[in-house]
């Protein structure tokens, strides 16, 4: 396999709002080797809804002196523009969109690549209907935890690479 470089990314959101990101979490793989690990606490400007505290843990007093997602976004773009982007599932790529365009933001210019249909692809009679990020990484022996979404989907797509035989091109 000749290409295994790319980025994982992973919202968080304070409500049901898509605009409404508190974490931002990304992860780096070059070369088939988790590299880096990035966790951005932002400002959501947003209520936060306790279902959303319990399923992340992330709160209002963690984010109050945290910047707004528009000062990140710079950062962001230098880290990920013109690279692979893997999320589980559209939320995470829907998420970003929405809040680049609250914002007025220019959308990041990535190829996205789905960590599920990247499942369903390499085992399709396992993950033809269920294919939940905590499912599919206890499947594949990988730990799951809120905050630490995007390495368990760079890990899915490690797996599915090596299991198929296929690379990220």
């Amino acid at each position: 396999m000749s290409n295994l470089t790319f980025n994982a990314i992973d919202m968080e959101t304070a409500n049901a709002s898509l605009t409404s990101i508190c974490q931002i979490g990304v992860v780096h793989v070059r070369n088939g080797r988790i590299e880096e690990r990035l966790s951005i606490l932002v400002n959501p400007e947003e209520r936060f809804n306790p279902g959303n505290v319990r399923l992340h843990g992330i709160d209002e007093e963690a984010v109050k002196d945290r910047a707004a997602f528009p000062r990140i976004y710079d950062e962001l773009r230098g880290r990920l523009d013109g690279a692979v982007l893997v999320s589980h599932t559209q939320f995470d790529r829907t998420a970003l969109k929405r809040a680049a365009d609250k914002y007025g933001l220019e959308p990041l210019r990535v190829t996205w690549l789905d960590s599920a249909m990247v499942a369903r692809c390499a085992w399709p009679r396992k993950y033809r209907s269920r294919w939940s990020l905590a499912r599919i990484a206890a499947d594949l022996g990988t730990t799951f935890k809120h905050h630490d979404d995007a390495r368990a989907a760079a890990e899915i797509v490690l797996y599915a690479c090596r299991h198929t035989g296929l690379d990220i091109d």
